[in-house]
C-alpha cells in the first residue's frame, strides 16, 4: 500500500499501539471503503502502511501479543506471520 497516497487522503485514525519492537503503529480506516475494509496498520517512522487481516483492534492490541503488528523488512507481520 502506498503510504504517501494513503496519508494524503487523511484517513480516520482508530488508535495507536507501541509494539515490542518499539514501533508506534497507528491504526486507520480505509479512506473510501471505511469499516468494510480491514484495519490498516501504519508506521509513520518507517513511512509504511499495509492492510491487516483484522476488522477490529481487540486481538492486535491484546496483552498476550499473539497478533501484535510489526513491520519487518518493509512488510507487515501479525504475530509471527506475514499479513
Amino acid at each position: 500500500m502506498n503510504y504517501q497516497k494513503l496519508m494524503s487522503q487523511n484517513p480516520t485514525e482508530y488508535g495507536k499501539y507501541s509494539n515490542s519492537k518499539g514501533q508506534l503503529i497507528t491504526f486507520v480506516e480505509h479512506p473510501f471503503k471505511g469499516d468494510e475494509f480491514p484495519v490498516i496498520c501504519v508506521c509513520h517512522e518507517l513511512q509504511l502502511a499495509e492492510a491487516s487481516d483484522f476488522f477490529d483492534l481487540d486481538d492486535m492490541v491484546a496483552d498476550h501479543k499473539e497478533y501484535e503488528p510489526s513491520f519487518q523488512d518493509s512488510k507487515l507481520f501479525i504475530g509471527d506471520f506475514e499479513a
